[in-house]
């Protein structure tokens, strides 16, 4: 299959057919065990018992052992994955490169492509976008009629403003109160010290409801390509910074990377490894990044 670059998403307004076409295109090199929960359910065997179901029996298993197993994670009940995208007005940040592409547009259609998986393997899933503006939910279901709506949800969506308060997240814990996995996108830029966001992956965790986070950069985020004087405009707050790139780069770098070890070492005290991708790169391989991260915790 042809990957799907970012020009290609950056010209595409479909977005249902386009996360189809890049999720399929996935389907046809993934065996049926590692599609079983896109990565993120762990699957494990147990011995046949009588009045198991004879389809859930995995025969090749039974080829290579000459004995009878099931797979466990076909037996529970179907698994409801609650997708929290970030769409505070730093998601709104450009790629340097393909200028027409920003962090939310590649997110929308990684998303809608996940969801799309989800629903080829029979799962539920939710979407909840944030922002101190205002709440978009799409409540939890299953199914293509489903996927479309969703991602005619994520297509309507702009970014702005910034990521809520405590105070304007209270309303939105009554969505969490039955099991579920939580997918959590965001370029985990924040303006206040005080961390709202992981504070809010941090609940989550505590309450048993631990986030798979992807992080979203442009890949001018992560090297500092730019020379000359640069007039530098924070989307969340008001003000111009000027400042000589040349002179601010390894300031930049070590202060950046810092940044990074640190979100990176407190997803990964909960058992949530934080996946990092780029605008830049194709959907595909981001999307299987994600997914190995999550097959190695399980």
């Amino acid at each position: 299959m042809q990957l799907i670059d970012p020009l290609t998403l950056a010209s595409t307004r479909d977005l249902a057919w386009l996360s189809r076409h890049i999720a399929e295109g996935m389907l046809l090199g993934m065996q049926h065990s590692q599609r079983r929960g896109a990565g993120i359910e762990f699957q494990q065997y147990r011995s046949y018992e009588p009045g198991d179901a004879i389809r859930h029996i995995d025969w090749k298993l039974f080829a290579r052992s000459d004995r009878y197993f099931v797979r466990e994670a076909e037996q529970e009940s179907q698994m409801h994955v609650c997708i929290v995208l970030d769409t505070s007005a730093s998601m709104a940040q450009p790629s340097f490169t393909h200028p027409t592409l920003s962090k939310l547009q590649y997110a929308k259609c990684w998303l809608a492509t996940l969801c799309w998986l989800l629903h080829n393997q029979g799962d539920r899933f939710s979407l909840l976008a944030l922002n101190d503006r205002g709440n978009r939910h799409v409540p939890e279901g299953q199914g293509e009629g489903h996927h479309r709506r969703v991602a005619l949800a994520l297509d309507a969506l702009q970014a702005a403003g910034q990521w809520p308060d405590r105070e304007q997240l209270a309303p939105v814990w009554v969505h969490f109160e039955q099991p579920c996995q939580v997918v959590l996108v965001s370029d985990f830029f924040e303006r206040h010290e005080s961390g709202e966001l992981r504070q809010f992956a941090a609940r989550l965790s505590a309450a048993g409801r631990p986030c798979l986070p992807l992080q979203i950069l442009v890949e001018a985020e992560q090297t500092f390509p730019f020379d000359g004087e640069l007039k530098i405009r924070d989307p969340e707050a008001p003000g111009i910074t000027e400042l000589g790139a040349r002179q601010q780069r390894a300031a930049y770098l070590s202060a950046f990377t810092a940044a990074q070890k640190t979100l990176a070492a407190d997803f990964a005290a909960r058992a949530c490894p934080l996946t990092t991708t780029t605008v830049e790169t194709p959907i595909e391989h981001s999307l299987r990044a994600f997914i190995r991260a999550h097959q190695r915790v399980g």
